[in-house]
Parts: C-alpha cells; structure tokens; sequence
C-alpha cells in the first residue's frame, strides 16, 4: 500500500449510505499516500452541498458514488453534478450487476462501474485509471456489458431500418417517451422511472433535440410513425 512520492495526489470522495461500509472504505483508502480523500457523504444532496462549499483546490477528482441512495438515486445526483463540474469523474460503486443501471450510469456520464465486493487495491487501480482516461469496469460487468452489444444479429434483417434505435435514443429516454405516449405529467412520470420532475424535464428536452421536434404532440406523432416503442 505504498504511495507515490512524487506527483499530485488524487483527490477523492466516497458518497455511501452504508455508515460502517463508508467508514471502513474510508479507512482503508487512508493508507495510500497517493489518494487524498476530501469528503464523505451519505447522500446525493449532501455530496452536492459539499461540492458548492468546496474551495477548488478540494473539489474531488473522482467520487466514488452509492446507486442506491437516500432521496435522490446516484445515478440521479452524478446526472446533476456532471452538469456543473463536467472534470470530476464518477465510478459507480454498487452490489448490483443491473443491465439498466449500467445504462443509466453511463447514460448521465458515469465513468467507471464497480461492484463494492472489489477489493481494495483494485479499487485504487480504478481511480488511477480513471484519472489517465479509463474507464474501469468490474470483469463480470464488462462481460454482460459486451454481451448486451454483440448479440447476433439475424442476417433476414441486418439491412432494416429496425435494427437501430432511431434518432440514437438511450435505454431512460426510450422508457420516459413510453410514459410520455401515455399522456403522463412529468410528475407522474418521474414517480414511475423514480427520478425527479426535474431531471425527468430534462431528459424530456434531450429527447426533442434528438428527435428534431419542440412539443409533446410532435415527439408522440413521431414516435408512433417511426415505430420507436
């Protein structure tokens, strides 16, 4: 567990529900001289609250961030930090192994996706990683990740327009225009995808700039005539 001694460390924060989880991941990072770990958070709010407190040179480089939180979802809380401190990577620190949280995670800007049961030295390798461009991902992630997109493809209808996912609409995106044929308010639709009315409203304005239209009725017309859900 020997540091370097030479270079700038890496700055780092834990966002973790789990009290004794986060205290003894915190302990054991406190052993590599290379990390410096800037703060911990229980929750997505409290990680963005520190972040706005934050002088910069204690802005982290990379969070390690819970999926499951309280209040908002992690993947909820790095959507919203990716929008103001693009810099910072987040590896997504989880027991799942979730095709659609992986999505998501990446989707919003995760960088990194890890399963808590990895072990501690991996851990630190996947935050130098990181910081010189990875992008680290549990074995067992990558391998359904790669399964995911290279299933076999039947040749009666490799040349159809069907095979791709028009207008290049992500997995969330393709889930909230469902909700959004059903005439559901975003309201009621960030209690169906557990998200909030307001990333659900962005979700909703990304959707249009890919689809080229600036209305409900416009992106359900479209929708419908393309045979997108």
């Amino acid at each position: 567990m020997e540091g370097k001694e030479l270079g700038e460390k890496i700055r780092v924060a834990i966002v973790e529900d789990h009290d004794i989880f986060r205290k003894r991941l915190k302990e054991l990072l406190g052993f590599y001289n290379e990390l410096e770990l800037v703060f911990t958070a229980d929750s997505g709010e409290m990680c963005l609250k520190y972040l706005n407190e934050s002088e910069q040179d204690k802005i982290p480089n990379v969070i390690l961030m819970d999926i499951e939180l309280p209040g908002i979802s992690g993947i909820e809380a790095t959507f919203q930090l990716k929008e103001k401190y693009a810099d910072i990577d987040i590896i997504m620190f989880t027991v799942f192994e979730d095709d659609e949280r992986l999505f998501e995670s990446i989707q919003v800007g995760a960088t990194g996706y890890l399963l808590k049961d990895t072990a501690i030295d991996e851990v630190v390798s996947s935050l130098k990683e990181v910081r010189e461009g990875g992008s680290p991902i549990t074995p067992s992630i990558a391998r359904k990740l790669i399964g995911m997109v290279s299933k076999p493809v039947d040749e009666s209808t490799s040349n159809s327009d069907n095979d791709l996912v028009p207008f290049d609409l992500s997995p969330a995106e393709i889930r909230i225009l469902e909700q959004v044929i059903d005439g559901k308010t975003n309201k009621e639709i960030a209690e169906e995808v557990f998200l909030s009315p307001w990333t659900v409203k962005t979700h909703i304005k990304n959707i249009y700039k890919k689809m080229h239209v600036n209305s409900r009725a416009a992106a359900v017309r479209l929708a419908l005539k393309r045979d997108i859900v």
